[in-house]
């Protein structure tokens, strides 16, 4: 599986859209409203560059049916998500004199559980969630949302300023692992939507920001594969 530099894959990923996407309000989030005449699985599959690893952990967790033909959104990682999850945990065997192991080798029951922390049951464009302000989230909470695998983030539309101006610039999707610290928002790992309102025919495609790590919490992707490789 490819795994690519990430500023060739983002060069490459608004080249791949900018055909059929046209800039709006939301620009500074990424391109929005590209219409795609296909499934969520099919786009990814037809974009290997970006998408060649996630399309086949996709089919390896038992999730392409769903990206086929159920009504949902899919907040997409790119390809180097899951290579870095990977190098990361061939590191930690590396340290405890382990051979190396390939994506193949983790169960499908882990990658479901990671990967349908991005996916939610319903068509949401971007223009449909609710604002969220980290400095202000008690006036502009966003909405926690109960995902696919039943884990809970929290997401929500970043107004930015523009000419010195509260809140009329772009807005930003933003997805948030709520649960990480319950008490601060502010300590809980985000992540922002690069490019959003990508729509296949079954639902909404939102890819992800690249700078991002597998689940919002690597360490526990390397703490669940690793127990599972060990008992084997």
């Amino acid at each position: 599986m490819k795994i690519l530099l990430q500023t060739a894959a983002w060069l490459l990923l608004v080249s791949l859209l900018s055909s059929s996407c046209k800039k709006d309000y939301y620009i500074d989030g990424g391109l929005a409203e590209a219409r795609y005449h296909g499934s969520i699985y099919s786009y990814l599959k037809n974009n290997p560059y970006l998408f060649d690893t996630i399309a086949h952990v996709v089919e390896k967790a038992g999730l392409r049916k769903m990206l086929e033909s159920d009504t949902v959104t899919f907040f997409s990682p790119t390809d180097n998500v899951i290579g870095e999850a990977m190098n990361v945990l061939n590191e930690y065997r590396y340290i405890n004199v382990e051979d190396s192991v390939h994506m193949d080798d983790i169960s499908p029951e882990i990658w479901r559980r990671f990967l349908s922390r991005y996916i939610i049951r319903g068509r949401y464009e971007a223009r449909q969630f609710a604002r969220v302000d980290p400095k202000n989230i008690y006036a502009y909470p966003g909405i926690n949302y109960v995902m696919e695998s039943g884990y809970v983030l929290n997401i929500g539309l970043i107004y930015q300023d523009y000419n010195n101006v509260e809140a009329v610039g772009a807005r930003i999707l933003r997805l948030t692992d709520i649960t990480f610290d319950p008490l601060n928002f502010t300590n809980n790992p985000s992540i922002i939507v690069a490019t959003s309102d990508i729509q296949p025919d079954n639902g909404v495609l939102h890819v992800l920001n690249m700078r991002h790590t597998l689940g919002f919490r690597l360490e526990e992707f390397v703490r669940v594969a690793e127990q599972y490789l060990q008992n084997r």
